[in-house]
């Protein structure tokens, strides 16, 4: 008779065990995916510097004076996007650029190139300066040209006991201190 008791409780002890498994399943596969990399609601803020929000280039020749201005070029909008691994404590940021640049009406078509930069900072400090080339063209007749550019991804390591949002990703203009005092005489929108 004390065999009896051991045939049944054998599968009553395997059913037993099977539930106990499929309650911790979602908890499993919650533990691989923290191990990989996922994409994430709330990146490294994308910011543009204000006072490198825009550049004005002159005539060849002339002085600064709104007179003398070939063209503008302003950075108008920053998104970010990114993907987060809790296992290395990387983020892998991307940003996408909007820039708009105006000029007095032509006939004739125009290329030009000026300089930006990317920062990644948290606080006052600087992690990371790339520059870049923004390379836009005029069409004949056309006083503004709208130019959409993203720049290379960059790797922010998350220092321990900090979040991928404590980061920022700011982008302006690479400018000379002439184009900076210029930029202060005139108004300018800080959001």
């Amino acid at each position: 008779m004390s065999s009896a008791p051991m045939v049944w409780a054998a599968p009553k002890e395997r059913i037993a065990l099977m539930h106990r498994l499929f309650r911790l399943a979602p908890l499993g596969a919650l533990l691989l995916l923290l191990g990989c990399s996922t994409k994430i609601a709330i990146c490294p803020v994308p910011a543009i510097l204000a006072d490198t929000q825009s550049v004005t280039i002159f005539r060849p020749g002339t002085t600064p004076d709104m007179a003398n201005e070939l063209y503008t070029v302003a950075l108008i909008n920053a998104e970010g996007d990114c993907t987060y691994s809790t296992k290395t404590s990387l983020v892998h940021a991307s940003l996408d650029l909007t820039f708009v640049a105006a000029r007095t009406p032509s006939t004739e078509a125009a290329s030009y190139a000026v300089p930006y930069f990317v920062a990644v900072h948290e606080g006052a400090k600087i992690y990371a300066k790339r520059l870049y080339t923004l390379k836009f063209a005029f069409a004949p007749g056309a006083s503004t040209a709208t130019i959409t550019q993203s720049p290379d991804d960059i790797e922010i390591a998350i220092a321990n006991g900090k979040l991928p949002w404590n980061y920022q990703e700011m982008a302006g203009f690479q400018m000379t201190a002439a184009q900076i005092e210029y930029n202060k005489t005139r108004g300018r929108y800080v959001p």
